[in-house]
């Protein structure tokens, strides 16, 4: 090996060591831990609707919450709806990567 390999060796070992486990894609958060309940598209079924589960699909949704505001709900999850706490269940960069997704599943048409 040369030492210019042995050297790149190393620093991505280092690289490797020190960087903790990287989130999951906000997709695949998505898919499991959201999709159940709100659709795999962001539109839930009727008869998840019709309980009050969010269409992430649906513009008036979209314009009247905050990036906070989702942030927060999927955190502490909402008292007296279907919507659970994931503050165990996913990192707080998983959560804000989730945000990012949703605002992308109101934009498609």
């Amino acid at each position: 090996m040369t030492a210019r390999r042995f050297a790149f060796a190393v620093f991505a070992l280092a690289a490797a060591i020190a960087l903790p486990a990287a989130a999951e894609e906000p997709a695949k958060v998505f898919a499991k831990s959201c999709a159940p309940c709100h659709g795999k598209d962001g539109k839930p079924s009727p008869v998840f609707e019709k309980q009050g589960v969010k269409d992430f699909t649906n513009a008036a949704w979209q314009k009247g919450i905050s990036d906070v505001q989702i942030e927060k709900t999927i955190h502490e999850g909402k008292k007296g709806t279907m919507m659970a706490s994931f503050e165990k269940q996913l990192s707080a960069e998983e959560i804000k990567g989730l945000v990012g997704y949703l605002r992308k599943l109101g934009a498609k048409k």
